[in-house]
């Protein structure tokens, strides 16, 4: 299944069921768009139980401290369910933040997506469902 629209925040790549998902975080992640990003994790742990949930943050442009709790938050729910979370291409101003806060030695993090997709054999981003949860 497949959509797309520029004007969304964030847009989903699911592989094998329980295996791995990844969301893509375009734009500001702040007070107003966090709460959908927890929204749509929240959806996805189902999906995910004992998988990985990667946060594709490349296409990020802008995180407040909202953002990073939020992130916080995931990498706890993730946590408490088996799910593993990997933060993907993290921009330089939330990798700073990341080393600063120590959050870096506590979250995992990849260069890129292709990166981290590596771990999942037959990995295929675009073999697998794209989907648009929440617009």
């Amino acid at each position: 299944m497949a959509a797309r629209s520029d004007d969304l925040a964030f847009t989903v790549d699911l592989g094998e069921p329980g295996r791995w998902a990844v969301v893509h975080v375009r734009g500001e992640l702040d007070w107003n768009s966090a709460p959908v990003l927890t929204t749509m994790v929240e959806h996805l742990w189902d999906f995910l139980s004992g998988g990985c949930l990667l946060l594709d943050l490349a296409p990020m442009t802008f995180c407040d401290s909202m953002g990073l709790g939020t992130m916080i938050a995931v990498s706890r729910g993730c946590l408490s369910r088996g799910v593993r979370l990997v933060l993907v291409a993290p921009p330089p101003s939330l990798r700073r933040t990341l080393a600063i806060t120590g959050l870096g030695a506590v979250l995992q993090v990849r260069d890129t997506l292709p990166e981290a997709l590596a771990e999942f054999d037959g990995h295929n981003v675009d073999a697998g469902d794209h989907i648009v949860p929440f617009a």
